[in-house]
């Protein structure tokens, strides 16, 4: 495939998967043009949606964020792994099932939300149901112990199986990097010897899932991220038009796997059309 240097903004699109850290903003600073570009996408009768992985934070936590940095946003347009990953398990056990967790509040409202029972590992009873949970799902969480850690193993050993809301590795912090939740799920990996499944990108079972809430077929959507390795290889695989901007990762020109976008630009501001 040749690649655009600028992108086709062909339609009729209805959905536009919106990356968020690197895409819309940096840290706690705004990408500039993203806000007008998502007033933009709302005037051409396109539905933006907030697409993170990020699984530690609720729908209200990242509409609230994205509102101050000037961008409109509502909650039930946010789309989180953690929701993904909740209605994935949902369907497999059923609702109403209990499921061990490690996560934050992002996570155990998704669980709630999907009519499922979550088990906090933060809870040391929680190490009195082994055996007796569905499913068990991991999600971010910067204030997790050994002890929870270790509670959490011996609930993926006595299933065989567990979830993984998304397997970023690394978390950027300021001018650092902190273990991601991808570092998370590989200890416990190693711990059991079991892989996890992932729902969130590169999974085509995030796009998949996005499509579905919000009625959209592939065809009718466009995917807009930073990261070659998790938006640009989420959309390719699901069939979606992906467009990488330069504004996030530091390594967001090199080639990070077999996927390349559709189209690249330098960021949203050039999409103002």
């Amino acid at each position: 495939m040749t690649m655009q240097t600028a992108p086709v903004w062909r339609g009729p699109w209805r959905l536009a998967l919106l990356d968020l850290d690197g895409t819309l903003y940096r840290g706690d600073q705004v990408i500039p043009g993203a806000p007008a570009f998502v007033a933009r996408l709302r005037a051409q009768g396109i539905q933006p949606v907030f697409f993170t992985n990020n699984a530690s934070k609720t729908p209200q936590q990242v509409a609230h964020k994205l509102v101050a940095l000037g961008i409109e946003a509502s909650a039930d347009e946010v789309c989180t792994s953690a929701q993904a990953a909740a209605a994935w398990i949902r369907d497999e056990v059923g609702p109403g099932a209990r499921v061990a967790f490690v996560g934050m509040d992002g996570l155990a409202c998704a669980l709630a939300e999907a009519g499922l029972a979550g088990v906090p590992m933060r809870d040391p009873a929680s190490a009195e149901a082994v055996g007796r949970c569905a499913a068990a799902v991991m999600g971010l969480d910067t204030r997790v112990t050994y002890q929870e850690l270790a509670r959490f193993c011996r609930h993926v050993s006595a299933l065989g199986r567990f979830v993984l809301t998304n397997a970023d590795p690394r978390l950027p912090v300021e001018d650092a990097f902190h273990p991601g939740n991808g570092a998370l799920g590989a200890l416990v990996t190693t711990t059991t010897g079991i892989e996890p499944v992932v729902i969130g990108k590169p999974s085509v079972r995030f796009v998949e899932f996005a499509l579905r809430r919000f009625g959209a077929r592939p065809e009718e959507a466009v995917i807009i991220g930073d990261n070659l390795a998790t938006d640009i290889a989420a959309g390719r695989q699901a069939g979606v038009y992906a467009i990488q901007v330069l504004t996030g990762v530091p390594d967001a020109r090199d080639d990070q796997g077999v996927w390349t976008p559709d189209a690249r630009v330098a960021s949203v501001a050039d999409l103002l059309l």
